[in-house]
């Protein structure tokens, strides 16, 4: 994204309000995260970013259920990770909401451990890596970046993915660097 020089701020400025909401309603017909954003923060609120929540839950999970027949599975679930976590990404992305982001990495690691763990350790270790590395996105996370009576609400869900993950893909350099414990 270009930076914006001080002309180009200026020259904002300037603009006339009936230009300038001309402007937004243009920029909100056109792009689906402008859009959101406006929503968010100018007509619903909350409201609107519990739809998104829950928008982006539905649609990160659902794409676990689509995990096909075809292929081999683990490259297909690893897949279907990258495409849960773009919705994620695009959540955080229109709300900075890091417990939404949280709540929605639960979900869907929930959703994985729950059905699939078995899959873990096999020779197709895409499948392990995409799950490690957003796991350890999860960790990192409820550990660093929030407030710490978080970590006591999610301790449980993640000390069981941790030790589910160095129990099965501990041949994984990143698995074996990430903590055991929480």
């Amino acid at each position: 994204m270009p930076g914006l020089s001080k002309d180009f701020k200026q020259a904002i400025e300037e603009i006339p309000v009936r230009d300038l909401q001309k402007l937004v309603m243009q920029a909100a017909t056109k792009n689906r995260e402008f859009f959101d954003m406006i929503n968010i923060q100018y007509v619903s609120g909350k409201q609107a970013e519990k739809e998104i929540f829950q928008e982006m839950k539905d649609k990160a999970l659902s794409e676990l259920y689509f995990v096909g027949d075809r292929g081999v599975l683990q490259k297909n679930l690893a897949r279907a990770i990258t495409k849960a976590v773009k919705h994620i990404n695009y959540y955080v992305k229109v709300t900075a909401n890091k417990v939404g982001e949280a709540e929605l990495l639960l979900s869907l690691l929930n959703e994985i451990f729950k059905n699939y763990s078995n899959e873990l350790g096999t020779c197709w270790t895409v499948y392990d890596s995409k799950l490690a590395v957003t796991t350890n996105r999860f960790y990192n996370l409820v550990a660093k970046k929030l407030h710490e009576d978080y970590l006591i609400e999610y301790e449980e869900p993640l000390k069981d993915f941790l030790k589910t993950l160095h129990s099965k893909s501990n041949h994984l350099d990143f698995v074996n660097d990430m903590p055991n414990t929480i």
